[in-house]
């Protein structure tokens, strides 16, 4: 890899790599995609070096926290289309999706024992980060993660970013040679070794019919011991349908993305997090397409370091502008935060104000105190919060400006912070179809401190920064909104 991004590279175990394996295998678990893949590309790399074939193994498990059918429909999608692809290409790939616990481990244990590389994902929360703490010390085999995550590597920084503002001034520092050393669009066209790889028939013997999911998805996910009442989306969880809504985005909403995204009426958000959560689509290819449609005399000398200000970087259109600020700065602060903090997901990991002021009024009096199956349910006394909510259950999203009150006041209406932080990751992570993800962390930690400052000191919030339902109906476009998420 090019030097600036070998910042994506990090060596999990001391063992060297020998080739005495047969292949080598690259295993998809975050970013799954053929294109724009450093760690697919990294992976090439490996097998032209050791001048073996590649194996691309693409799981799914049934065990993970707040499985649902929802989750499970969107990305077994996603899985057909590449086994199509790969069909196609005639590439060593395996697609599973598993039915008991403990099926995906084996599987990929049993494929380890016959590679003489592993390279996988690099992914600073949930499954993914536990899986690369554990596997290196159980598999016998080198074990490398690539990040492929964002356009700003994860190695880049040093410490945990405590603001937007301060991780834009490394964005900014770094953001030309990041574009300009891109992953490649298609890392498998330089693939040396094309030779087809015979997996043992004895891996299999235990297993179950490993491409079941695919023959009729409703199906085969409605017989897993997963949440069924989350049902899933008309979304579907495939690489073309990321595209598409990234074309859709641009030809009817990015252009007045600056001026009407917070209305929700507008409906001028991108909609693209989804596929970016799963990896279906990568941030450099939306900001290189996004690019593409800056002003005719735009160029990268037009790029102006501002040392961290939100505004006067770019220097061109100001919605596409504000909308690559939203994507780079606002998404990947929250990746190198957690990347740097195992305890993203904790309230001691709060900044020390935001500490101090929710201890301080941990106890004062609430008017409302509603249960986990109160929020769930959307009975709550407020219109807009029961709104948000039934359109978080319907369609696995909540508009990007009422997210922020979604969570606000979930802090007032519950016995203690502590609560309100676990019943907002729940809600989230059970519903969202980009729950899970660094970036809904730092969406619902934001309200509770993380990347903001002191504000006026309140009752309850203390001097988090506070939102109403009152104001909101003020600022933002709201009636049609209502009217859809109305019951």
């Amino acid at each position: 890899m090019k030097k600036f991004n070998s910042h994506r590279v990090f060596k999990r175990n001391n063992i060297e790599p020998g080739g005495k394996g047969e292949y080598v295998l690259y295993w998809m678990q975050i970013n799954r995609r053929f294109h724009y893949n450093f760690a697919l590309e990294y992976a090439v790399g490996w097998a032209n070096k050791l001048n073996q074939p590649l194996l691309i193994l693409e799981a799914f498990s049934c065990d993970y926290p707040w499985a649902t059918a929802r989750t499970h429909t969107f990305m077994i999608q996603g899985m057909k289309e590449h086994c199509n692809y790969a069909l196609e290409q005639k590439l060593n790939y395996i697609s599973f999706v598993e039915q008991e616990a403990g099926q995906y481990d084996y599987l990929l244990k049993k494929l380890s024992e016959n590679a003489s590389v592993l390279i996988t994902d690099e992914y600073p929360v949930f499954i993914m980060r536990k899986r690369n703490e554990r596997y290196p010390k159980e598999l016998n085999l080198p074990y490398y993660t690539i990040d492929s995550n964002g356009l700003i590597p994860l190695g880049l920084t040093q410490k945990d970013p405590y603001s937007a503002y301060l991780f834009r001034k490394i964005m900014q520092k770094n953001f030309i040679d990041a574009y300009t050393n891109p992953p490649k669009k298609n890392p498998l066209v330089d693939l040396r070794n094309r030779d087809k790889i015979q997996v043992p028939n004895t891996i299999f013997e235990n297993l179950p019919d490993g491409n079941k999911a695919l023959y009729d998805i409703e199906d085969f996910v409605s017989g897993l011991k997963i949440n069924q009442e989350v049902k899933p989306l008309e979304w579907h969880g495939g690489r073309t349908a990321a595209h598409g809504m990234l074309g859709q985005f641009i030809k009817n909403r990015m252009l007045e993305y600056g001026d009407k995204r917070n209305d929700p009426d507008e409906r001028k958000t991108s909609n693209l997090s989804p596929w970016l959560h799963f990896g279906k689509i990568s941030s450099y290819e939306i900001v290189n397409a996004v690019l593409d449609y800056q002003p005719l005399e735009w160029d990268l000398d037009k790029i102006t370091y501002n040392n961290g200000s939100s505004g006067g970087f770019f220097n061109g259109n100001s919605n596409i502008d504000g909308f690559l600020d939203e994507l780079i700065t606002w998404r990947e602060v929250g990746f190198h935060f957690a990347y740097h903090r195992s305890d993203y997901d904790k309230f001691e990991s709060l900044p020390n104000w935001a500490l101090e002021t929710l201890n301080e009024h941990r106890n004062d009096p609430r008017n409302w105190n509603y249960t986990y199956e109160e929020l769930e349910n959307s009975q709550t006394h407020d219109e807009i919060w029961n709104a948000s909510q039934r359109q978080l259950k319907k369609e696995g999203i909540i508009h990007n400006y009422l997210r922020m009150i979604w969570g606000k006041k979930v802090i007032e209406w519950t016995p203690d912070p502590e609560t309100a932080l676990q019943n907002l990751i729940d809600l989230n992570n059970t519903y969202a179809i980009d729950g899970r993800d660094p970036n809904s962390y730092s969406g619902i930690f934001w309200c509770f401190g993380r990347f903001d400052r002191a504000w006026q000191e309140r009752p309850v919030t203390g001097k988090l920064r506070y939102m109403s339902s009152e104001n909101t109906r003020k600022k933002v476009k709201l009636r049609e909104y209502l009217r859809t998420y109305s019951q």
